[in-house]
């Protein structure tokens, strides 16, 4: 079994007008799809991760006609958003590729700045090859990793976002987690050029994150 790792960025910056219009919600983020379907009626069944105000997601939601319901649910540091939504053509037609060609998304899909998500697609390699070559227009796909599926090696690390796998790596790298610990926030901080407090703030939500996909 093979897996393809890609980013895909639709040029006009969103797949769905939802997702727009969370990116036009002050201070609220898109951070990750943990679920998505597509329903024999043509609508679409979703679970988002965001970041930001539960008060502006709940308005934000309010105004958005393709929604036909949702729930929202605060967890520590990110937001559940259960969404029924009216699908567009664009999503729709990504959503019947996996039933097209018989591969598997990987949830969850991280979005990556720009509108534009990370995807690991599962499945025979020639059948991905085909799955990729149906992606819609006006969706541009870069490729980045191609290999043998092993679930098991990057699993947990699935659950960050690429900013938070890299200050984790390096404090790692570094000794901050060595007993007895060998660099402080400060260290990391400077090698990766933010501020200490950021670093803390950085590596709570990285053990959060971890802690509870193990024990949780």
């Amino acid at each position: 079994m093979r897996y393809v790792e890609g980013r895909l960025t639709p040029e006009r910056g969103w797949f769905h007008p939802i997702e727009r219009r969370i990116q036009q919600a002050p201070g609220v983020e898109n951070e990750r799809i943990l679920q998505m379907q597509l329903l024999d009626d043509g609508t679409v069944t979703t679970m988002y991760e965001l970041s930001g105000d539960r008060e502006v997601i709940d308005f934000a939601a309010e105004h958005m006609p393709e929604l036909i319901t949702y729930q929202i649910s605060p967890m520590q540091d990110r937001i559940i958003t259960y969404a029924h939504v009216e699908a567009n053509e664009m999503l729709e037609g990504l959503l019947e590729i996996p039933q097209k060609f018989e591969v598997v998304p990987d949830f969850p899909i991280e979005f990556v700045g720009d509108g534009s998500i990370r995807l690991t697609t599962v499945g025979d390699e020639e059948q991905i090859r085909q799955a990729l070559a149906a992606v819609p227009e006006g969706i541009t796909v870069e490729l980045e990793k191609l290999g043998d599926y092993a679930p098991e090696n990057e699993r947990l690390l699935t659950r960050l976002t690429d900013r938070q796998r890299e200050v984790a790596e390096i404090a790692v790298e570094m000794g901050y987690y060595d007993t007895p610990r060998k660099v402080t926030y400060d260290d990391v901080a400077d090698e990766v050029d933010v501020a200490p407090g950021t670093v803390g703030e950085i590596l709570r939500k990285v053990e959060s994150r971890l802690l509870n996909a193990l024990l949780g």
